[in-house]
């Protein structure tokens, strides 16, 4: 668990840094792809190929997948003979055709037999080490592609999982999942149904969730949901200790990191980029001077939970911002000839503002800051340490930030 998200984190800052690595993003030339395509359906047609490789292979379009990540991988092992290289991949799709009669000849006069054997591997989890964190960070929406500068980028997602924590990164990143997935027969994403028949199997499905496929069961190994199958009986599906902790708060009612991913996804689409946390809170504390919206009690009260913030202190830090956001947003509706007591609540008054382009609908859709805030401070919102809140602190401030960014 630790050493992929340790390893996803850095793929993250080298391309908030750098732009990462471009040659992720490359392609085989497309005639060798081709020659490999004619390849394969030759051999597919010669001899009896299992049943589901045509549909697998080039009805779903995994197939320029697997040579895409074969031809990176020996690429970046420095080969760029273009005929060695489609007989390497040549050899593995044989592999793969028939893995019951294939027998390799590992000898170090073969080196050709020795390349193809070593990416078996590649081509049967769709990668290396590092196509795979660039591949899983991509699907997530963690990075992007900048087709102006022609390199990556980091989103907001991504840029906000560099400050979680283990379980939090791991509940941040499947919270994702259940956002972005279409469904069970979604190959890119684990849906939320799947990930419950995980925390809580049926009898019939103990052994193996039916909608769980081995490169969802790679992925939730790797972020230390489920045991390593190679430890016990592999076909057996277990979760680890952690794995319940993280599954049960992807699958609550009241998870805010599901619901920040989902407003940051929102605020992306716009073109507003979370950057940092320490970026947001001195573009709020600068905001809060100018604004005519923060009167110096607000200011203060601010200044005092960004205080708290950065001491780790972060209930208290909601404690005391959230008085002061709704003091900006009944500000904000005073001057529009509005009476904030005639509004039913925070949610009421932020909908009627959106409406009437006062913010942008994305601030209004913040609603878990409004029903966290009646929980803080009625006394009822009670994490079990100080650090479950923080990303929600960290969202409040985003929130506000974009409060005083949008004033008109």
């Amino acid at each position: 668990m630790l050493s992929f998200l340790d390893s996803l984190k850095q793929v993250i800052a080298d391309v908030k840094m750098s732009g990462g690595a471009r040659i992720e993003r490359s392609t085989p030339p497309p005639d060798v792809l081709q020659k490999l395509k004619e390849f394969s359906l030759q051999r597919i047609a010669e001899t009896n190929a299992p049943e589901w490789t045509l549909l697998e292979w080039f009805t779903e379009g995994f197939f320029d997948e697997y040579v895409r990540v074969c031809w990176f991988h020996l690429r970046n092992l420095g080969i760029s003979d273009n005929d060695l290289i489609y007989r390497v991949i040549a050899k593995v799709i044989e592999s793969q055709l028939f893995s019951e009669t294939h027998h390799w000849e590992r000898t170090e006069r073969d080196f050709e037999e020795c390349l193809a054997f070593s990416l078996v591997n590649v081509w049967e989890q769709m990668g290396d080490e590092q196509t795979l964190i660039y591949t899983f960070a991509r699907e997530r929406w963690m990075i992007a592609w900048d087709y102006q500068k022609s390199c990556w980028k980091t989103t907001s997602l991504g840029a906000l999982l560099l400050e979680l924590s283990p379980v939090q990164a791991a509940t941040f990143l499947l919270s994702i999942d259940t956002l972005f997935s279409t469904g069970e027969d979604d190959f890119h994403h684990i849906s939320a149904e799947v990930l419950n028949e995980l925390l809580h199997p049926q009898r019939e499905h103990y052994d193996r969730p039916y909608r769980l496929t081995p490169l969802h069961q790679d992925r939730l190994t790797r972020l230390g949901i489920l045991r390593d199958p190679n430890m016990y009986d592999p076909r057996r599906i277990e979760l680890t200790p952690v794995g319940q902790i993280v599954l049960t708060r992807v699958l609550g009612k009241d998870n805010p990191l599901r619901d920040i991913a989902s407003a940051l996804i929102a605020t992306e689409e716009i073109g507003d980029t979370f950057k940092s946390s320490a970026v947001e809170i001195k573009d709020v504390l600068a905001r809060i001077d100018q604004s005519g919206l923060v009167d110096d009690a607000n200011r203060e009260a601010i200044n005092t939970s960004v205080h708290l913030y950065q001491s780790g202190k972060y209930l208290a830090s909601l404690r005391v911002v959230y008085p002061a956001i709704e003091a900006i947003i009944n500000r904000r509706l005073i001057r529009a000839g509005q009476q904030p007591e005639q509004f039913k609540g925070v949610a009421d008054k932020t909908r009627w503002l959106a409406q009437n382009g006062q913010i942008p609908p994305d601030v209004s859709n913040a609603i878990e800051i409004f029903t966290s805030r009646n929980k803080i401070l009625h006394g009822n919102f009670a994490p079990p340490d100080e650090d479950d809140a923080f990303p929600l602190c960290l969202f409040v401030f985003r929130y506000l930030r974009r409060l005083l960014v949008e004033y008109r």
